[in-house]
Formats: C-alpha cells, sequence, structure tokens
C-alpha cells in the first residue's frame, strides 16, 4: 500500500507548487483619460471623447485613469451625464405634451420641465452614489480577488456613466438603452477593473441597480402623488 510522503522543506517540486494569480496594482495611475485633460483640450470635447470611449473602449478608458485616488474629476463627469438625463426628461414631457395636444402652460408645465431637468440632474449624482457605495459593500462581504478602496469603486462606475448621452433619444427608446448599456458597463469595470469575480460582478450589480433603481422610482411616485395632492 502507497503512503503519503511528506517532501522535506527545501526541495521543491514543480508539480505540486501552488500557482497564485497575479495581479496588479489597482490603484496604479494610468497615462490619463480625455476627461483628466479637459484643461489642454477642451471641456465639451473632453467630455463627449471620455463618452464614446466609455462606450467603445472602456477597458482602456478605466485602465487609463491618472488619479483613481480622488473623487473629483468623476463627481464632475457624473454631473455632466446627469445633464444629459435632466435633459431627456425634459424632451420626454415635450413629447408627451405634444402628443396629448394641450397647449404649453407657462406656470405647470414649465414648473415640471424645471423640477423634471433638476431631478434628473441631481439624482443621476444620488443614484451613483448609492450602487457604487451598495455595490462595494456587496462585493467586498464576499470573496474577491484583490481589496480596493471604496473610491475606485466609484470613479470606474462614475465614467461607465458615458451612455447617458444617449438618454436624449427620444420616444423612450434613448433612456432605456442608456441604462442597460451603462449597468453591462457596471458589470465589465467590476470585472477587469476592480478585480471582482464575474459571478459576485453580476449578481451584485443586479441587486444594487434594482434597489437603488426601485427605491428612487418608488421616492419620486411618492412625492409627486404627495404634490398633485397639496395643489
Amino acid at each position: 500500500m502507497a503512503k503519503n510522503i511528506e517532501s522535506p522543506d527545501d526541495v521543491q517540486i514543480p508539480s505540486m507548487a501552488v500557482q497564485q494569480p497575479h495581479l496588479g496594482n489597482l490603484m496604479a495611475p494610468g497615462p490619463g483619460t480625455p476627461w483628466e485633460d479637459r484643461g489642454s483640450i477642451g471641456f465639451l470635447p473632453a467630455f463627449f471623447k471620455t463618452a464614446v470611449m466609455s462606450m467603445t473602449s472602456p477597458g482602456r478608458l478605466l485602465g487609463d485613469l491618472r488619479r483613481p485616488e480622488t473623487p473629483n474629476d468623476a463627481r464632475v463627469f457624473a454631473f455632466v451625464c446627469g445633464v444629459f438625463w435632466g435633459l431627456s426628461w425634459v424632451i420626454h414631457d415635450y413629447v408627451a405634451l405634444v402628443h396629448s395636444g394641450k397647449a404649453f402652460d407657462m406656470i405647470g408645465d414649465g414648473e415640471r420641465f424645471v423640477l423634471h431637468f433638476a431631478l434628473g440632474l441631481a439624482g443621476t449624482w444620488v443614484i451613483l452614489n448609492f450602487v457604487s457605495r451598495l455595490f462595494y459593500k456587496l462585493v467586498s462581504a464576499g470573496d474577491v480577488k484583490a481589496k480596493t478602496p471604496q473610491v475606485l469603486t466609484y470613479n470606474v462606475y462614475a465614467y461607465c456613466l458615458g451612455p447617458s448621452i444617449l438618454a436624449i433619444i427620444p420616444f423612450g427608446i434613448g433612456p432605456i438603452l442608456a441604462l442597460v448599456w451603462i449597468c453591462c458597463l457596471f458589470v465589465y469595470g467590476a470585472i477587469n477593473r476592480l478585480a471582482a469575480k464575474t459571478g459576485g460582478a453580476i449578481v451584485c450589480n443586479i441587486f444594487a441597480v434594482g434597489a437603488v433603481l426601485g427605491l428612487a422610482a418608488g421616492a419620486y411616485f411618492l412625492l409627486a402623488y404627495l404634490y398633485n395632492l397639496l395643489y
């Protein structure tokens, strides 16, 4: 009968060596994104270059982050993306008004347009914060390949908002396309930039995005009901 014989500590057997996956420094600075170079190439060109890059070359964009340790650049980028969600809401309100055949009321309709634009702008930033924080807590509680600070998750998710420029396409097509594209980028960024495992990235993103959007929609309809009840 064969016996299990332990090899001496000073004997190295290649077939018994356990290969550990090598992960680079996830916080290492890259050459910089177009948005981070907006001072030299211009605000709007930098934004649109970054937004298009997030849709066509997300791996390169997320790997080029020059300042992954600070959220300042990503926060401003997210606010600009929020402008497109605000405009999208106003455009869809206008299309609905034209379709109804009613005349434009400066007080009622104008107030609603301004309010929806503000909600689209602020809501993008609020939802980004909650989704990135919730995903970070969920994925950190599981088995991850490498530990990263929460700020990197925020930055990655902010740059994944590039498809927001599509939200201004009317008739409901733009918002749906943009939202689906953004969710796919969340999963891609979590796997390829945050070193999350594939299964965890998919499940945690579905839960985080679904929970936050559900709460946001519920809060909006509750406030709309109370507003109509009072006014």
